[in-house]
């Protein structure tokens, strides 16, 4: 990365990564399922590093401060409900009895009365 850009051999590196949605010269676009993923091991303790790192968007390609502030935008979007919509989305997805796990505020955003 040289001023901020993505080289067009990073932008082939980065377009292989499950994490990674889309990118142009200057702007990495991720996977909504990434971002769940990256916020919920972030509450766990994980480093923003270490899970961007695991994923392979390395802090020397892709720079530490665009690790902290995409942690940063996503915190902010969790506190107004975006990504924990979706985290909660998936959740469904994968429960075989939403019904039974669904807390008050679940069957009430659903329509059921309690």
């Amino acid at each position: 990365m040289r001023k901020g850009k993505f080289t067009a051999k990073e932008r082939a590196y980065l377009l292989t990564l499950p994490a990674v949605e889309s990118v142009t010269q200057g702007r990495i676009f991720y996977t909504e399922e990434f971002k769940a993923d990256c916020m919920r091991r972030y509450h766990e303790g994980d480093s923003p590093a270490r899970i961007f790192a695991e994923a392979g968007l390395y802090s020397d390609l892709i720079g530490y401060k665009r690790i902290e502030r995409c942690v940063s935008r996503w915190r902010e979007s969790e506190r107004k409900g975006r990504l924990a919509y979706i985290a909660s989305i998936e959740a469904r997805e994968q429960d075989p009895n939403p019904a039974e796990s669904d807390t008050p505020a679940d069957a009430a955003a659903h329509g059921a009365v309690p």
